[in-house]
């Protein structure tokens, strides 16, 4: 597997996991004043949710920069052919 492939994987699942946020707020979490959830209602802990989306952010961000340097995170892509 490249990096190029678990750096998409890792967008799908961030973007799954948003989608799991919305089911929180479904089943029953409220968002409160501070853009907190409180979830004594859902039958879900967003807590996972919130650890994986941390986690697979960081994760993404640590195949950037073993990649491409700490410079790639600002340099220039090449066009796509």
């Amino acid at each position: 597997m490249n990096s190029n492939l678990i750096h998409n994987i890792l967008n799908i699942a961030i973007a799954a996991t948003a989608g799991v946020t919305a089911v929180l707020l479904a089943t029953g979490c409220t968002t409160l004043p501070t853009g907190g959830l409180e979830c004594w209602a859902s039958w879900i802990d967003p807590t996972y949710t919130t650890l994986a989306v941390t986690d697979m952010g960081v994760l993404k961000s640590v195949i950037n920069v073993a990649r491409d340097g700490f410079g790639g995170l600002f340099k220039t892509q090449p066009p796509v052919k």
